[in-house]
């Protein structure tokens, strides 16, 4: 079965996940500046409320959510092209690669530049001039860059574009069940054990090593791919929609729970894209959006607006976020309203920026990737 769409040839629900997704993103920026989230979690759990700690969870867990959306979106809508020949594989990295390869450039020369004015201060001029060259066009060649922290995502997508084709081919040509084997595998040794691992350390436990190797497979970001896949052709159908919220909602507790007790033990531990349980409650939310998403037609022209713009709040929003973060002292302040704070003033004034810079083609296809 595929993808339904409505008005203007968009899918309806993807354009809602893309919208849920910018959102987890820009909260997981906002939860990583207002939480300890990467070390001293035990010492924030001790001295935090249990209600407090819980808010940090599921907040956490939410903004975990915004990848696999991305990434099930492009399996989604990627895996159907038609790709038989060697010209539709020319004509898929000229659009679509290459646009995006172009506006990553823009935004790592856009970001280094930022980075290194804010950071005068720090002694960035110390290098001089040619090596701050040099340091821009490293960073734009993906080597010892220096950026926002959010970039990572660019060379993984770029990666994962360059053999989009071929997994199309493989999905047409001999179906996604014969690719269960490998996709297995990657779930077992590339999600199941670091979660194994990660419980072990947590008790105190040796971790267990592997052999196989995670790159001699496939990323495992190409599961969250080939998932989207899997949901667009209504690999889920069998299941009734109240049993798919049920396991959804489970699933999203559990891992709100095991996020809750990581906090409480000494070993930092962040639940990240690796964690199994993340792949299925994305699965599960993405499932509930492809049947439940006419049930929201009255937010359609909000959320198609967003879903547009998604890519460009991606690029603009950390930059306005970082700028608060460095510049404003919030010690005073709650760990809710900073959280609420840096999320609706970055993502807000994202919106306005884009707005406003929108009407210049330049920016509008190059810098925000707005299409059409």
């Amino acid at each position: 079965m595929q993808e339904k769409t409505l008005t203007g040839g968009r899918s309806y629900y993807l354009d809602i996940a893309r919208t849920i997704a910018i959102i987890s993103i820009s909260l997981n920026h906002a939860v990583n500046r207002t939480y300890d989230n990467y070390f001293g979690q035990m010492e924030e759990f001790l001295e935090s409320s249990y209600l407090s700690s819980l808010l940090k969870s599921v907040a956490t867990v939410f903004s975990h959510l915004g990848v696999p959306l991305f990434l099930m979106i492009s399996g989604a809508l990627l895996l159907h092209k038609r790709m038989e020949t060697a010209d539709d594989v020319k004509r898929f990295y000229r659009h679509n690669l290459l646009e995006l390869f172009i506006t990553a450039e823009i935004w790592y020369f856009i970001m280094y530049w930022f980075v290194f004015f804010d950071g005068i201060s720090s002694g960035y001029w110390e290098a001089g001039l040619a090596d701050t060259l040099l340091g821009c066009v490293k960073t734009m060649l993906f080597l010892d860059q220096i950026t926002m922290s959010s970039m990572w995502y660019m060379p993984m997508i770029l990666c994962l574009y360059t053999t989009i084709p071929f997994a199309a081919m493989l999905v047409k040509k001999l179906s996604l069940k014969a690719l269960s084997l490998p996709l297995l595998l990657a779930f077992l040794y590339g999600m199941c054990l670091p979660a194994l691992n990660s419980l072990l350390v947590l008790r105190d436990i040796p971790p267990m090593d592997t052999a196989v190797h995670l790159f001699n497979l496939c990323s495992i970001y190409y599961l969250y791919v080939f998932v989207g896949y899997f949901i667009s052709q209504g690999g889920l159908q069998r299941l009734r929609t109240g049993e798919v919220a049920v396991l959804t909602v489970l699933l999203f507790a559990l891992i709100c729970g095991y996020q809750l007790y990581a906090y409480s033990d000494w070993v930092d531990y962040l639940v990240d894209y690796d964690f199994p349980l993340l792949l299925l409650c994305a699965m599960g939310l993405l499932e509930l959006l492809r049947r439940g998403a006419e049930h929201l037609r009255g937010l359609r022209p909000v959320v198609t607006y967003l879903a547009k713009i998604s890519f460009g709040i991606y690029f603009v929003h950390i930059l306005i976020m970082s700028l608060l973060y460095w510049h404003m002292d919030f010690s005073e302040w709650s760990h809710l309203w900073t959280l609420l704070f840096l999320e609706g003033v970055s993502v807000g004034g994202s919106i306005l920026l884009i707005a406003l810079f929108s009407g210049i083609p330049f920016c509008r296809r190059r810098m925000f990737g707005i299409k059409g």
